[in-house]
């Protein structure tokens, strides 16, 4: 009972604790205008983007093509056999 007592206590004494207020408006505006200046870095990042999108199209292009050209992975390891006469 002592223990919930306390709680008590302390979840009042909280309760009366008056916040501090304060303007930030000011410093937040601040950054986003120097934020906007320095935009550069996402320039890069969107040339970078959009060149390792096309590589993948590419590499994905020649993929395909080499994928419908095989019939089956194994295919490759039983057409030895085929030619090799047993009698």
């Amino acid at each position: 009972m002592d223990t919930l007592k306390a709680i008590e206590n302390l979840a009042k004494k909280a309760q009366e604790e008056k916040t501090p207020a304060f303007d930030v408006a000011e410093r937040v505006l601040l950054r986003i205008r120097t934020e906007e200046e320095g935009s550069f870095g996402f320039v890069a990042f969107d040339v970078f983007a959009s060149l390792s999108a096309v590589a993948a199209s590419v590499v994905a292009y020649f993929s395909i093509g080499v994928l419908r050209s095989l019939t089956s992975p194994l295919m490759q390891f039983i057409t030895p056999l085929q030619e090799v006469r047993l009698w």
